[in-house]
């Protein structure tokens, strides 16, 4: 049983400490990863890199963070949440300082953008399945989507402050800065008290395998990996697209993206906690689907600020409601590995999206690759009677 203070944190609005000191390290830890999107313009401007060698090194945190998944989400289920964190803030913040000594595109930059991929998967499972388990679980789908804001508004803050400071002093500080932001994280991160059913059960949790093959599990993962695809096709092409149709600046997109899903987010939450939960994740997968293939045939600049709205809007609702919807079927001792189950499915989605249309693109052009996109969102939809049931059991 959960002691009275225990209990008292899980019945307690989102301002109480321990959410609210959870999204305040989420925020710092993300402030330091999401310095690193402007590592394509160091990697240009100061080593010289050319456009494959970005790419490759790029690339590389993505297949170094799906492949640590499993060992994270089960890790996580025996060993607790800090340890994790800790270990996620401090990857982090030891290869944002050996940034700054970076001065040759040699071996080290792939490798630490490598071990970035695993600070990742080590933070963001963790914090994201601790967001869950520090509220009742009628309230999981608005603490997820709330949650979700203090990851959101550093994507556009945390590279124009980078790209300032860069224009200033050059990119030494920006790496200094970063690795200040993660040391912050892990330090908050101590101040997070872990419920006791966040805490190891002693009971073994069942591999990504079994738990992939239970029907309702598999429709989200698979649901999410379609999404996934979709995400990013519009991440990846958006840009392209917007050059070619000649609309700028391409950031209105990205923009536009992010402020939708913090309008949504932060006011809408609640419905993903709902009864309507089947509505509100079928209509937020057609706003998806539409604002991606619509990217097909944009002209100007306000057609493609809409694009980005829709695809905010669908993701900003459809994420957390299968997330949600994945965790509430599984017991407390396998919430970490469920939560990484369900990051892998987006993130292969949207890997395989990037991989895939990056070899079409040249043989088909950019237009096709959205309606593709599209179409993948669409063949999601049959799926979401099945994964929405209003009072859904353990899956044991």
């Amino acid at each position: 049983m959960p002691s009275p203070a225990a209990a008292r944190a899980l019945k307690s609005p989102f301002s109480s400490h321990p959410f609210a000191a959870l999204m305040v390290a989420n925020f710092c830890f993300f402030m330091g990863f999401a310095t690193f999107f402007l590592l394509p313009k160091y990697l240009i401007t100061e080593l010289g890199a050319a456009e494959r060698e970005v790419g490759l090194l790029m690339a590389g945190y993505g297949v170094s963070m799906i492949a640590c998944l499993p060992w994270v989400g089960v890790g996580s289920d025996r060993h607790g949440r800090r340890p994790y964190l800790l270990l996620g803030a401090g990857l982090l913040a030891l290869t944002a300082l050996a940034f700054v000594f970076i001065r040759t595109l040699d071996a080290l930059p792939y490798a630490l953008r490598g071990l970035q991929g695993i600070a990742f998967a080590c933070w963001f499972v963790n914090s994201s399945t601790l967001a869950v388990d520090l509220v009742e679980p009628a309230r999981r789908g608005s603490a997820l989507g709330l949650f979700g804001v203090s990851t959101l508004v550093t994507y556009g803050a945390a590279p124009a402050l980078a790209e300032w400071i860069a224009g200033i002093s050059g990119f030494t500080p920006v790496f200094a800065l970063a690795t200040g932001w993660c040391i912050l994280a892990g330090l908050l991160s101590l101040q997070v008290p872990v419920p006791p059913r966040a805490a190891t059960s002693g009971r073994a949790a069942r591999s990504w395998l079994r738990l992939a093959t239970r029907p309702v599990i598999g429709r989200i993962g698979l649901n999410a990996l379609l999404m996934g695809f979709a995400f990013g096709t519009v991440l990846v092409f958006c840009q392209p697209q917007a050059l070619a149709k000649g609309i700028a600046p391409v950031s209105i997109l990205p923009l536009s993206f992010a402020l939708t899903s913090i309008v949504i987010r932060l006011g809408f939450s609640r419905l993903v906690d709902g009864r309507g939960q089947r509505t509100v994740l079928f209509f937020s997968l057609i706003a998806m689907a539409l604002g991606t293939g619509a990217l097909a045939g944009v002209e100007g600049r306000a057609a493609y600020a809409l694009c980005g709205a829709l695809v905010g809007m669908g993701h900003s609702l459809a994420y957390p409601t299968l997330n949600v919807s994945l965790i509430n079927r599984l017991p407390a001792h396998e919430h970490g590995t469920g939560m990484s189950l369900f990051v892998a499915a987006f993130n292969v989605g949207t890997i395989l999206a990037q991989f895939g249309f990056g070899l079409l693109i040249p043989h088909l052009g950019l237009s096709p690759v959205f309606l593709l996109a599209a179409a993948a969102v669409v063949l999601a939809l049959p799926l979401v009677p099945g994964i929405t049931a209003r009072r859904p059991a353990l899956d044991q």
